[in-house]
């Protein structure tokens, strides 16, 4: 797996319907569809995500996808089916395993005291 060291957003190619993504400064360009982009980057931003966060993701997803020999739209498919708390669990995964190793993302889940603590509280 290659990291992303640039947080500058993938260029829009108008040649054609294809995203040009650099993973590495000195590395070639990888091609990514640009309806699939419009159509994940759109998915992200319905659950939340301002444009840039959710375009990054897409990106990512898609990369990673056309490395492991996956259909990114299947994996959309995938993702319809699990909740918001689900998805932010999921992009940070995603999201540090594309990372530099020195830094990390996390999560915080909701917290649920104990039930014996719980009910020796006076209300």
């Amino acid at each position: 797996m290659t990291n992303l060291y640039s947080n500058l957003p993938a260029t829009k190619s108008t040649a054609d319907a294809t995203v040009q993504a650099f993973d590495n400064y000195y590395a070639q360009p990888l091609e990514l569809n640009a309806s699939t982009l419009v159509a994940m980057t759109g998915f992200f931003t319905s659950r939340g995500f301002n444009n840039v966060s959710a375009e990054s993701v897409a990106v990512i997803i898609m990369k990673q996808a056309k490395k492991d020999g996956y259909n990114p739209m299947q994996i959309l498919d995938t993702l319809k089916g699990i909740d918001n708390v689900e998805i932010s669990a999921l992009v940070s995964e995603i999201l540090n395993y594309n990372r530099v190793k020195t830094s990390f993302l996390g999560y915080a889940r909701e917290f649920t005291p104990h039930f014996e603590v719980k009910r020796t509280v006076i209300a």
